[in-house]
């Protein structure tokens, strides 16, 4: 007969081992999420900020043409890149909730000037005898150039944040590195 004492040392060998092997197969996994996140980060900045720079040469532009024109003129700002990110629903968690909400508002100055010039397209196509179309034309203007202003004023805040973000990135990995090596 197999006593308790023989039993007892493999018995605990084996809880021990298969403790530590979950345990690394958590660590393992949580660093394949980490991974997966930074990559995606690395990938939605880079996108992010090549979009909202092309965004902002055509609001440079489209600021002119409304300050020094009685119309102004239709023009389109991307968001496909924007659409991208936020079609998972899990931006704030790759990118952090500030750098999101930072870009989110941009984003959203982006989207009310498009609204505007949508409507002030359509009113150019509209019959000329609509009362009030010389005040509704320039109140659409009035809001085209405020939110275009807005969208450059802000746009400095929005580049530093992703050029700190894309600094941490960089910053990380050699932290990593020091620390396996020590």
């Amino acid at each position: 007969m197999i006593s308790l004492s023989e039993v007892l040392p493999e018995m605990i060998a084996t809880i021990v081992g298969v403790a530590l092997g979950g345990m690394g197969a958590l660590y393992n996994s949580r660093r394949q999420v980490n991974d997966v996140k930074q990559k995606r980060a690395k990938i939605f900045l880079k996108n992010l900020e090549s979009e909202i720079a092309e965004n902002m040469q055509v609001v440079n532009l489209a600021l002119n043409s409304y300050l020094y024109t009685d119309y102004g003129k239709s023009f389109y700002l991307g968001s496909i890149a924007w659409d991208t990110a936020t079609s998972s629903g899990d931006l704030a968690d790759i990118l952090g909730i500030e750098l999101a909400d930072t870009i989110e508002n941009q984003y959203r100055i982006f989207f009310r000037v498009r609204y505007y010039v949508d409507l002030m397209t359509q009113l150019w196509f509209a019959p000329v005898e609509i009362d009030g179309r010389a005040e509704i034309q320039e109140g659409f203007k009035n809001h085209i150039v405020t939110n275009l202003q807005q969208a450059g004023e802000h746009f400095s805040e929005v580049q530093l944040a992703i050029d700190e973000a894309k600094g941490a990135m960089t910053l990380s990995k050699p932290a990593k590195r020091a620390l396996k090596s020590s």
